[in-house]
């Protein structure tokens, strides 16, 4: 099964965007930039990180920065479209093993959902939605929406070709989803655990797999 990285459609941020770099040297400033504001923003907060601390870490000057980001908010918002649209999606191909294929999603969802900088991602998002509901709506659009939304193309397909049988596409992809990950997503929200190991998540990829297929494949027409 093919993995491919793609950004995932959905809506633009609406940053206010300053120059767009044309040399090598000024992408490398931009990307300074962003990579600093990054780990200033999930470490310390958007209110308590400074454009002095950003310019500090990342070299340059406060002309440079404003010159590609005209705002703090601006820089905010290239930040987090940077962390969601570079990330990998598994593909979804319907004549693919079913079993394979549902489980190779189950592990990278869990992989990105569990992972430190994902979670630091979402303390910051909720906690700055009420002074950027836009950006959490982005966030939302290209991340679980978008990956509901391609559970429920995968499910119309396997659905069409009889190799499940379901009546919702889009009832059995949130049936999936929930399976996989409300229980440990929770625990996480309010509890801090450490997150779930490779083997943990491993063990609870197969074990919702299983327990799906028994749910929506009781004749045994998938493969």
């Amino acid at each position: 099964m093919k993995k491919a990285r793609r950004k995932a459609p959905g809506k633009t941020s609406g940053r206010r965007k300053g120059a767009e770099p044309a040399s090598p040297r000024g992408q490398e400033r931009q990307a300074r930039i962003l990579k600093a504001a990054t780990e200033l923003f999930l470490k310390e907060g958007y209110g308590e990180t400074s454009i002095d601390a950003i310019v500090e870490r990342s070299g340059g000057s406060k002309a440079t920065l404003y010159s590609y980001f005209p705002t703090k908010g601006a820089l905010f918002r290239a930040v987090v479209d940077t962390v969601v649209l570079n990330r990998d999606e598994p593909e979804l191909e319907p004549s693919d093993d079913i079993r394979k294929a549902l489980t190779v999603f189950a592990e990278q969802r869990m992989r990105v959902v569990f992972s430190r900088r994902h979670r630091e991602l979402l303390g910051l998002i909720i906690a700055e939605r009420d002074r950027f509901p836009d950006i959490a709506r982005l966030y939302y659009e290209r991340g679980p929406q978008r990956s509901h939304d391609l559970l429920v193309e995968y499910m119309q397909a396997l659905n069409k070709r009889n190799l499940l049988d379901i009546s919702s596409a889009d009832e059995s992809a949130e049936f999936f989803i929930g399976m996989l990950l409300h229980h440990w997503y929770i625990a996480q929200l309010y509890l801090r655990p450490a997150p779930p190991t490779a083997e943990e998540r491993r063990h609870r990829a197969a074990h919702v797999v299983d327990r799906f297929l028994e749910a929506f494949d009781a004749s045994g027409k998938a493969k």
